[in-house]
């Protein structure tokens, strides 16, 4: 029986999302064997859940305040040239979800 201690060998792997994949070689890169059999293989998992609804409702809500902040330095850009026409202009645009 060989003494595995003092035999120099190089482990490979493949680490990805879902699965593992692994090999074992000597020296001169030859699959290694044990129990009569090659040692390379992988090991696939169940799928990680994805956050997709979580995602989803931070984008639009991101996309939902970068609009808003649009409207408000165009509010802000505009509002004395507006104002000098129709004072009450942003009111009745803030107030006009408010009526039918």
């Amino acid at each position: 029986m060989k003494n595995a201690q003092n035999k120099n060998y190089y482990l490979s792997l493949d680490i990805g999302t879902d699965s593992v994949g692994y090999a074992a070689t000597d020296e001169n890169y030859n699959l290694l064997k044990f129990h009569g059999e090659p040692v390379w293989g992988a090991t696939v998992f169940d799928a990680a859940s994805l956050n997709t609804d979580r995602r989803t409702f931070r984008t639009a809500r991101r996309r939902l305040d970068r609009r808003q902040q649009r409207i408000d330095l165009l509010q802000e850009l505009f509002a004395k040239e507006i104002g000098k026409i129709d004072p009450r202009f942003f009111i009745r645009m803030e107030e006009s979800t408010l009526y039918p």
